[in-house]
């Protein structure tokens, strides 16, 4: 086999291992170690697919493997953070949350996706609570907004991704369970990415953006640099 189709070959026999039951959380982090190694051979096209040398159609896969191929193939800074967070101080139906998330959010992308993003949504329970939540804090750390690489605060950033995963193709999360995990990453994303540690966020963060666009220039003049 020619060096060029090692790598598609590969990927496609890690996708066939994760096909049973046990492979399914583990899948997407391994694809996420070779992504964090520049050994994945990602899409430049945009359309969301995997290309490259011999590699056979991807026909017969389930819906939540496509998805996790179209994931990985569309790489972001967030990929190159960790795949875990420490709850331990969290409140027990945030912890739950987190356990919620870590089960059903990881059979289509890697944890590190949302875990390292740079997405905050403002607190409260209704959307009028959390728009007048954004506006104070716009009002009181206007330095949040600007630099939206960094931090991106919104209203409702994480109850539209939750309900938009859940609308994926090969989704298997319940009304309830899209409501914990959506309760812990609004709370997740405040507490980890503002306060008291918002310049170890800040530190994290430009590190990601600075090794995802070592890696992967083409990808980072993609998403940042297009108007």
């Amino acid at each position: 086999m020619k060096k060029a189709t090692l790598l598609p070959a590969l990927l496609l026999s890690l996708i066939a291992a994760g096909c049973g039951e046990k492979e399914d959380v583990a899948y997407p982090v391994e694809l996420a170690m070779l992504a964090k190694e520049g050994k994945l051979p990602y899409d430049s096209s945009g359309d969301g697919h995997v290309h490259g040398g011999d590699a056979p159609a991807a026909s017969g896969l389930s819906a939540a493997e496509l998805e996790r191929q179209k994931a990985m193939a569309q790489p972001y800074p967030n990929d190159f953070g960790p795949e875990t967070v420490d709850v331990s101080s969290y409140p027990g139906d945030i912890q739950a949350g987190y356990k919620t998330f870590q089960a059903k959010c990881t059979v289509c992308h890697s944890a590190a996706r949302p875990l390292n993003s740079e997405f905050i949504e403002s607190q409260g329970d209704t959307d009028a609570q959390r728009a007048a939540s954004l506006s104070a804090l716009k009002s009181s750390h206007p330095d949040l907004f600007s630099n939206r690489l960094i931090w991106k605060p919104e209203a409702n950033i994480w109850q539209r991704f939750v309900k938009r995963m859940r609308a994926k193709p090969g989704c298997d999360i319940t009304k309830e369970e899209v409501r914990q995990i959506w309760k812990f990453m609004s709370y997740d994303s405040l507490v980890r990415k503002t306060g008291k540690n918002k310049a170890s966020w800040m530190a994290h963060r430009k590190k990601l953006v600075a090794e995802f666009k070592a890696k992967h220039p083409q990808r980072y003049k993609t998403l940042f640099e297009t108007d």
